[in-house]
C-alpha cells in the first residue's frame, strides 16, 4: 500500500456540505454517455471522458478531482452531476 498526500478538489453538496459519493448516485454508463453526447466535455490533457465515466459510475468514497485539472473541467463535472442526480 502506498500512502500519499496530495492536493485534491472535493465534489460536495453545497446545501448539506456532504461529499458526493458516486457509489450512491446509481448513475449508469448509458446515462452519462447520453449526457456527454448532448453536452460535450471540454478537452483536458489530464482527465478524459473515460476517467469521468469511471469516477461517476464505478468509484466509491468521496468524489475528488485532481488539482491539475482545468477549472472548466471541474465545473463541467459539477454540472453533469447536478444534471443527472
Amino acid at each position: 500500500m502506498g500512502i500519499k498526500v496530495e492536493r485534491k478538489w472535493v465534489v460536495f453538496d453545497s446545501v448539506t456540505g456532504e461529499a458526493i459519493n458516486p457509489e450512491y448516485m446509481s448513475l449508469s454508463e448509458d446515462k452519462v454517455l447520453k449526457y456527454l453526447e448532448e453536452n460535450p466535455m471540454p478537452a483536458d490533457p489530464v482527465y478524459s471522458e473515460q476517467d469521468l465515466i469511471y469516477d461517476v459510475c464505478h468509484s466509491s468514497g468521496m468524489l475528488t478531482l485532481m488539482d491539475d485539472m482545468k477549472q472548466e473541467t471541474r465545473e463541467y463535472v459539477a454540472e453533469l452531476i447536478r444534471g443527472l442526480i
